[in-house]
């Protein structure tokens, strides 16, 4: 019997839901089955980018870059999923950064936002406005 393994790298099926339009109040039936811009952003960033970084990481390589581990790949995905599912704006960009490290960025008038995973399993957010530096949060390896 043929069986398939369950990957990281694939997202979960979506349910979708006959909108009746009856209790439109209640958050399950208003937003149940349906995918607003903010998510479908993060979907295309999981889908299109991070997915296809976790398949062959190598594509990211230079000569002076490591590109990330599938750990990190898998790290990102799973942080990407957790954002998205808190209805966190989903982020401008996300791009490999020199050091096998992932890195999401947000720009939105004057302020930044960018959340980097680095290859140790650290992570790091930092919140710019007008250029300026006005958050940094420091979140070591998760160790369990």
């Amino acid at each position: 019997m043929l069986t398939t393994e369950l990957s990281p790298f694939i997202s979960p099926m979506v349910r979708e839901a006959v909108s009746t339009g009856a209790v439109t109040e209640a958050r399950i039936t208003r937003d149940y089955g349906r995918k607003d811009e903010a998510f479908q952003r993060w979907q295309t960033l999981i889908d299109d980018q991070l997915i296809e970084w976790g398949r062959d990481p190598s594509q990211l390589a230079d000569e002076e870059t490591q590109p990330p581990s599938k750990d990190t790949i898998l790290r990102a995905i799973l942080v990407a999923r957790g954002l998205s599912r808190a209805d966190c704006p989903a982020p401008t960009r996300i791009v490999a950064d020199a050091h096998g490290g992932i890195v999401f960025e947000r720009h939105e008038g004057n302020l930044f936002e960018s959340i980097r995973l680095l290859a140790d399993g650290s992570a790091e957010y930092c919140t710019f406005v007008n250029a300026r530096l006005v958050d940094r949060e420091f979140l070591p390896p998760h160790r369990g």
